[in-house]
C-alpha cells in the first residue's frame, strides 16, 4: 500500500469517526432537551397525568336534607340501597356491556331507556346509575365478573323515599334522575356524581338548600383499574333538613273526606295570621315513590288515562269560578266604598229583570225584604245581582284585585296559576265583544268569565279573619342544620294591609257567622267551635245533550275558626258535586276539627246530607259559566 493509500484510509476513519461522534452528541442533546422538556418544562402537567394513572378522584354525594312536618314527621327521607353504576369513559365496549348486564340483571328497556335518558347532557367521565335497588342476587353477579366489567361498579347510595306515598305530593313534591333540561336551571358541575335533583314541589323550590355539598374521595388504582385504598377524602356536606308548616294530621283529614267519597277536588288550610300552610290536598293524588328512579312506563300510562288527572295540583293550578264564595269581598268593598250602607235592604222575589233578561234566584220563591247578613246567610244572588249593578265592572275588578285574585299567589311552591279577573279590555281582546252590564251581573256571583284557585280562595279568606291583611302564604318554616340541630326560621313576608274599615268588616263577618249557625252552610257547625264561612255553588258546562250545554255544579267553602280568635282557613273545592252541591261542607269540617281538635277522634264521620233550604235545583244554564275544565264528551 502506497503512502498515499494509506493516509486517504487515515481521513476516511477519522471523517467517519467525527460524523459518528456528531452523531453521538447530537442525539445525548436531543435527550436532554428532552429531559428538560419533561422534568423542567411541562413537569406539573406530566406529574399530574402518572399520578392520574395510579389515583382517582371519585365523587361523593352529600345525603340529601330530609323534609320535615311542623310537629317533625318525617316527609321525605334517605333509605340506604344499592346501585349499578357505569362510567362511559372507562368502558372500552359501552353497548355491549350493557346488553350483558341487561341479560345478567334481567333488565328492561325502561331500564335501559332510562339510563340513556340519564346520560344526556352529563360528560362521560360522571357516574351514571343503571338500576338501583340491587338484590343481593344482582350484587352478586356483578361482583363476581368484576375483573370482566371495567367501569361498572356497585354503590351504596341513599334512595329518597316519601313514607306517605301519595299523601304529599303535590305539596313536598318528588325527585327523579337529572336530566339535561334539569341542567338549564341549575349548575351542572354541582351535579357530578349525583343521582337526583328536585323536580317540583317544595323538592324543586328548595333545592339548592336540600341538596347539599359534594365531598371526594382520592381513590388508590392498581394496574387492572381496580380501586385498592383511599388516600384521601373531602367529606360532603348534608342538605339542609326542611322544616314544614304542613300539619300530618290535617292534611290526612282533608285526603280522606274527599278520596274517601273518590272526590276530585283540592284543600288548602292556612293560619290567616301568617300564612302558613297547614295542608294541601289534591284528589286525585299519585304516589310520588314512582317518579324517585325515573317512572315506568306502565304507571306513567295509568297516570295519563287517569280521568281525574291526579298529576295536576288543583290547590295552587286548578281554575275554578268562585261562585257564591265572592260575595263577601263585594261586600266589603261595597261597603267600604259606601256603595251601601251596612243596614242596606232590598227586595228579593226569586228574580232580577235587566234589559229584557231574567236572572233568577237559587230560591226561586224569593227571600223578600233582604239585608246584608241575610244575603250572606242565605246567599240571596237577587241581592248581588243588584249589587253588582250598583259597583259597576271597574269596581268589581278593584274588588278581587285588591284581594289577590287574578295574580299567582306569592307562595314557595314552583308554578302556580294567576286565574282569571275579567275586565271590559280583557273581554275586547280575547272575546271581541264589549262589556255589558249583563257581565257584570253574572260577576256579582262569581260566575262569568271569572276564575281562581283554592290557594286564592284561602289567602283572601285569611284577610278577611285577620281584619284585612292580605298575608303571603309559605309552606317553609325554617332550615335545620342536620349536624349541630340550629333551626334558622325562615322570615315571613309582611302582609299587605287592605285598610278595609271596622265597619264593613263587622257587617260581613256577622252575615258569615250567621251562615254557619243558620243558614247555608249550617252542617259545617262544629259545637263549641265559632265558624265563620260562606257556601259556593259555581256552574260548570260538563258536556252537550240535544244541542243544548249541559251544566254541572262545582262546591265550594270558605271561612275560618274560630270567629274572632282565628287560627285556621280553609278553602274547599269539591268538583261536579250535583245541583245540591254540599260536598265542599263535610270536607271543611274534617279540617277545621283535624286542627282545632287535636286529641279528638279523626277522622271525624259526617252524615251526608245536604245543607237545609238549599236543595232547591238550579235551572239549566242559569247563571251562566265558562269552562275551567275541558268538556266531557257528549251525553248520550
Amino acid at each position: 500500500m502506497s503512502p498515499s493509500d494509506h493516509e486517504k484510509r487515515i481521513r476516511s476513519f477519522r471523517f467517519r469517526l467525527g460524523v459518528a461522534a456528531g452523531l453521538m452528541w447530537l442525539a445525548i442533546l436531543v435527550v436532554v432537551l428532552r429531559i428538560v422538556d419533561l422534568q423542567v418544562l411541562h413537569y406539573s402537567k406530566f406529574r399530574t397525568l402518572a399520578y392520574d394513572n395510579h389515583v382517582a378522584l371519585v365523587p361523593v354525594a352529600p345525603p340529601r336534607g330530609l323534609v320535615l312536618a311542623d310537629h317533625g314527621a318525617v316527609l321525605a327521607e334517605n333509605e340506604p340501597t344499592y346501585a349499578l353504576e357505569i362510567t362511559p369513559d372507562q368502558v372500552p365496549q359501552l353497548q355491549d356491556t350493557l346488553q350483558r348486564l341487561q341479560q345478567l340483571l334481567g333488565l328492561d328497556a325502561n331500564d335501559m331507556r332510562r339510563f340513556q335518558e340519564r346520560r344526556m347532557g352529563r360528560p362521560d367521565f360522571d357516574p351514571v346509575v343503571l338500576k338501583a335497588g340491587l338484590t343481593p342476587a344482582q350484587i352478586a353477579a356483578v361482583a363476581v365478573r368484576a375483573l370482566d366489567l371495567p367501569g361498572v361498579q356497585v354503590v351504596a347510595m341513599l334512595h329518597r323515599h316519601y313514607p306517605y306515598d301519595a299523601l304529599f305530593s303535590h305539596v313536598v313534591g318528588y325527585v327523579g334522575p337529572i336530566t339535561a333540561t334539569d341542567l338549564k336551571d341549575f349548575r351542572a358541575s354541582n351535579y357530578v356524581g349525583r343521582n337526583y335533583i328536585g323536580k317540583n314541589g317544595l323538592e324543586r323550590y328548595y333545592e339548592r338548600q336540600l341538596r347539599g355539598t359534594m365531598g371526594y374521595q382520592i381513590k388508590d388504582i392498581n394496574a387492572r383499574g381496580l380501586q385498592v385504598g383511599t388516600l384521601r377524602e373531602i367529606p360532603a356536606r348534608p342538605g339542609e333538613n326542611l322544616l314544614t308548616h304542613l300539619r300530618v294530621r290535617v292534611q290526612e283529614a282533608g285526603a280522606l273526606a274527599l278520596q274517601g267519597k273518590g272526590y276530585r277536588g283540592a284543600v288548602v288550610a292556612m293560619n290567616p295570621n301568617d300564612g302558613a300552610v297547614l295542608a294541601m290536598v289534591t284528589s286525585p293524588s299519585f304516589n310520588a315513590n314512582w317518579f324517585v328512579d325515573g317512572i315506568s312506563t306502565a304507571h306513567w300510562r295509568s297516570l295519563l288515562d287517569n280521568p281525574g288527572r291526579p298529576l295536576m295540583n288543583r290547590a295552587d293550578n286548578g281554575l275554578y269560578p268562585p261562585g257564591s264564595c265572592a260575595k263577601p269581598f263585594y261586600s266589603v268593598e261595597a261597603v267600604q266604598e259606601g256603595v251601601i250602607a251596612p243596614d242596606y235592604h232590598t227586595f228579593c222575589a226569586g228574580n232580577y229583570q235587566l234589559g229584557g233578561h231574567t236572572y233568577w234566584d237559587w230560591n226561586r220563591a224569593g227571600f223578600g225584604n233582604t239585608g246584608l247578613t241575610k244575603a250572606l246567610t242565605w246567599s240571596v244572588d237577587v241581592f248581588y245581582y243588584k249589587l253588582a249593578v250598583k259597583m259597576g265592572i271597574a269596581l268589581q275588578d278593584k274588588t278581587l284585585w285588591r284581594f289577590g285574585f287574578g295574580s299567582k299567589p306569592p307562595i314557595d311552591l314552583p308554578g302556580g296559576a294567576s286565574g282569571l279577573v275579567p275586565t271590559p279590555a280583557w273581554k275586547q281582546a280575547h272575546l271581541h265583544a264589549p262589556w255589558y252590564t249583563g257581565d257584570s251581573v253574572i260577576l256579582g256571583i262569581g260566575q262569568g268569565y271569572l276564575l281562581e284557585s283554592p290557594l286564592q280562595l284561602a289567602r283572601a279568606v285569611s284577610a278577611l279573619a285577620n281584619g284585612g291583611y292580605l298575608v303571603q302564604p309559605q309552606v317553609a318554616k325554617a332550615f335545620v342544620d342536620p349536624d349541630n340541630g340550629r333551626v334558622e326560621p325562615i322570615a315571613d313576608a309582611p302582609p299587605i294591609d287592605l285598610h278595609i274599615s271596622a265597619e264593613a268588616m263587622q257587617a260581613v263577618r256577622k252575615g258569615m257567622e250567621s251562615c254557619v249557625t243558620s243558614g247555608t252552610c249550617h252542617t259545617v257547625a262544629i259545637p263549641g267551635i265559632t265558624i265563620a264561612g260562606k257556601t259556593g255553588t259555581a256552574q260548570v258546562p260538563v258536556g252537550y245533550k240535544n244541542g243544548h250545554t249541559v251544566y254541572n255544579n262545582d262546591s265550594l267553602f270558605i271561612g275560618w275558626a274560630p270567629v274572632h280568635h282565628p287560627k285556621i282557613a280553609v278553602a274547599v273545592v269539591v268538583e261536579y258535586g250535583g245541583h245540591n252541591a254540599w260536598q265542599a261542607l263535610p270536607v271543611a269540617r274534617a279540617v277545621i276539627n283535624a286542627y282545632l281538635r287535636p286529641d279528638g277522634k279523626m277522622p271525624e264521620t259526617v252524615a251526608e246530607k245536604t245543607a237545609a233550604h238549599y236543595d232547591a235545583p238550579l235551572a239549566i244554564g242559569e247563571k251562566g259559566s265558562v269552562n275551567p275544565r275541558p268538556a266531557q264528551p257528549a251525553i248520550p
